[in-house]
């Protein structure tokens, strides 16, 4: 390269780095002054004499003395000197306010390192500005705090939250201990599908969505907030991320309450007034109509109250009241409504009863806490109660026709005395009477021995032979004679019994079995009926267990028929029941398959061995196509799954060669057998396989 052209190069190199904004220091190896840029002067106040001079010592002493922190920046110094490779990134305060970052990286010549060059830039502005924006952010969350409102983000992508200082507060967490999660985990349970369907809502159809809706913190307290946010999109409509806001509404949903309270409930006893109940009891109505479970209405007035008020003063009636209201809320359950009418007139109102039966054991249970003595304000009172009870749908079909009939029904009550009940409709009364009768000897049937068991047999459709027994319960009552299952059954249900009885008929059942194989005659297996109660113990698996040891019976002998009710009331808990059985070697089938609440895509979720094609199905096969097509659509699901598929309740040939056809395994019903005692079912299986064909 020519003179020239170098003495250009040089000129142009000066002449940009005079043009830079940042203030250039060029040092040697030593840390010598080798050059500078105005801006470098400038920024510094040093004068050019200093630093043409090569005065080094006195140019650090004239920075040294506008530093806030002179000792950091000597130390950084000395050790970018000691590493003459390093490279270095800081930012330097000074005394009046402006602020520099500092940048150094070192210089080489064929890999020598020959100096260093320093940069500074003035950012002080910018310092300030992202000090205001602080600011302005704290003072926006001390905003945001008082007015007790927090702010959210959430990114889709990166799936990033972040909530502000008020948002940890308002879950009572702590900020830099806990992190940001979604918020559904806090949602109350009783309000989570509402605040899932509102954000869903606001996604689907792009608008803000605002609700209030209670919270649980970690410690259990819970907490109104009223929440609002919004989601945003890309160009393809795809959710980016969404952003909202929560105000703690506590205070003024306890506020709003309180004055609800007012307007709704009696201010003597605290119990709802006529508004409310009527509320209450049109909810009753409504629950039964959806579950077909029956609703009582019980017209309670106090015997002689007035003769309290006129002898002792309305203050110690009132106590009374309130006493008396005490007790019928503690005799009902919690979803039951106990109502204040007026004066001494109570109204009870009794939802998701199994039976009228039901409300007089209820009914009977406020009588006898009535009538126990209350001291009131030092007197020592007595009061008995008459009771009137119609009941939905038999009585009315509406609240102001219930309460007529219970209030009838309450002076028949009083016209025989006092401190009794009684049922509007007589003829309901006496069948309420005869349930309770058969309920007590029941509870003394177990001790009895009155309890049986008779088997029906389950045959294989290809070949006849009888692979199996179902066990069914009967009942051989002192005076009635032999009784069905579905005579008793519901009220053992109802009473709690039917888990003792349940237990009974499978010890009994495997005892039975255990006997056949001693004897070489006993089928594969055999089949015990659970009820959804038993099944939903917390004891069962115990209790399947502690019979088959018992009994030595093998598990694979024993399987357990399961209703679709009792499946589908917790599928996850069933699942994991019938998962234990299986792991027990315990076989288990779906009864009476099709009639509930499930279905066939249910089928892939349920360990089941077996299922049985409910009757209905069977009966019109032949003369009903579309029963016919679910018949061999059960066939085939179960099939791909490896169940076993029996049809109950086969009539006759012509249903027997039709689901043959269809490839049903098992069948079972009259043409086979009858539910027959354990004796001549035996006599049944001592016959020649030849035989069990023929019969078939």
């Amino acid at each position: 390269m020519s003179p020239n052209s170098l003495a250009a190069e040089r000129s142009m190199l000066l002449a940009t780095l005079e043009a830079t904004a940042d203030g250039i220091l060029v040092v040697d190896r030593a840390g010598k002054i080798a050059r500078y840029n105005k801006r470098f002067s400038t920024m510094w106040r040093l004068p050019d004499t200093v630093l043409e001079g090569g005065d080094d010592d006195r140019a650090i002493a004239i920075a040294l003395r506008q530093l806030k922190n002179p000792d950091a920046f000597l130390s950084k110094v000395r050790e970018l000197y000691a590493d003459p490779h390093a490279e270095s990134f800081d930012v330097l305060y000074l005394l009046d306010g402006r602020v520099f970052e500092r940048y150094s990286i070192p210089q080489f010549v064929d890999g020598t390192p020959i100096g260093r060059v320093w940069s500074f830039r003035d950012v002080t502005d910018r310092h300030a500005a992202e000090e205001a924006l602080k600011q302005s952010r704290a003072t926006l969350a001390e905003a945001q705090q008082i007015a007790h409102l927090g702010s959210w983000s959430m990114d889709f992508a990166s799936d990033e939250i972040r909530w502000s200082e008020e948002i940890y507060r308002i879950y009572g967490l702590t900020e830099g201990i806990d992190k940001p999660v979604a918020f559904a985990q806090f949602d109350h349970p009783d309000d989570a599908a509402a605040v899932r369907r509102a954000t869903e809502d606001s996604k689907r159809l792009r608008k803000p969505f605002n609700i209030d809706h209670r919270i649980v913190r970690r410690d259990g307290s819970v907490r109104w907030v009223q929440e609002r946010g919004d989601f945003f999109f890309d160009r393809k409509g795809q959710p980016l991320r969404s952003v909202g806001t929560m105000i703690d509404i506590t205070e003024r949903k306890e506020a709003e309450q309180q004055l609800a309270r007012h307007a709704h409930y009696d201010s003597l006893t605290e119990l709802p007034n006529r508004t409310l109940l009527a509320d209450r009891t049109n909810q009753a109505i409504a629950y039964s109509d959806r579950h077909k479970r029956p609703t009582a209405v019980l017209f309670l007035d106090l015997d002689r109250f007035k003769n309290v008020n006129d002898t002792l003063g309305h203050s110690v009636g009132d106590a009374l009241l309130k006493a008396v209201a005490g007790r019928l809320k503690r005799s009902v359950r919690a979803v039951d409504c106990v109502a204040r009418l007026s004066g001494d007139e109570f109204i009870i109102v009794l939802t998701d009863l199994p039976n009228s039966q039901a409300a007089m054991k209820i009914a009977q249970k406020i009588v006898n806490e009535t009538s126990r003595s209350y001291v009131v304000g030092g007197h020592e009172l007595f009061t008995t109660a008459s009771i009137g009870i119609s009941m939905y749908p038999a009585d009315g079909h509406d609240v102001e026709t219930l309460l007529r009939n219970a209030d009838t029904a309450m002076y028949q009550a009083k016209e025989r005395g006092g401190n009794n009940f009684q049922f509007f409709a007589p003829e309901m009364h006496a069948v309420a009477v005869r349930r309770l009768s058969l309920e007590n000897e029941l509870r003394n049937a177990l001790r009895r021995e009155e309890f049986l068991l008779h088997y029906q047999p389950i045959a294989s459709l290809r070949t006849g032979e009888i692979v199996g027994a179902e066990a069914l319960l009967r009942w051989r009552h002192p005076t009635l004679g032999l009784r069905l299952p579905d005579e008793f059954t519901s009220i053992a249900e109802d009473a709690g019994l039917i888990v003792p009885i349940g237990a009974w008929a499978v010890r009994a059942a495997c005892e039975q079995m255990k006997n056949w194989q001693r004897q070489g005659i006993a089928p594969r297996r055999i089949t015990v009926n659970i009820s959804p109660r038993q099944f939903s113990e917390p004891h069962f698996i115990k209790m399947i267990a502690g019979v088959l040891r018992a009994t030595r019976v093998d598990p694979s002998c024993l399987e357990i028929e399961l209703t679709e009710t009792g499946i589908m009331a917790d599928v996850k808990r069933s699942v994991r029941i019938m998962q234990q059985l299986g792991s027990m070697g315990v076989r288990t089938a779906i009864d009476d398959f099709g009639t509930g609440t499930s279905s066939l895509a249910y089928l892939k979720q349920l360990p089941v061995s077996s299922l049985k094609i409910d009757r209905q199905f069977v009966r019109a096969i032949e003369s009903d196509s579309f029963d016919a097509s679910i018949v061999s659509a059960m066939n085939t699901v179960a099939h791909n799954r490896h169940l076993q598929v029996v049809a109950v309740g086969v009539e006759s040939h012509a249903q027997r060669e039709s689901l043959r056809r269809m490839g049903c395994d098992e069948m079972q019903g009259h043409i086979l057998s009858a539910p027959l005692p354990a004796a001549e079912l035996q006599r049944l299986l001592e016959e020649k396989p030849a035989a069990q064909t023929d019969a078939v």
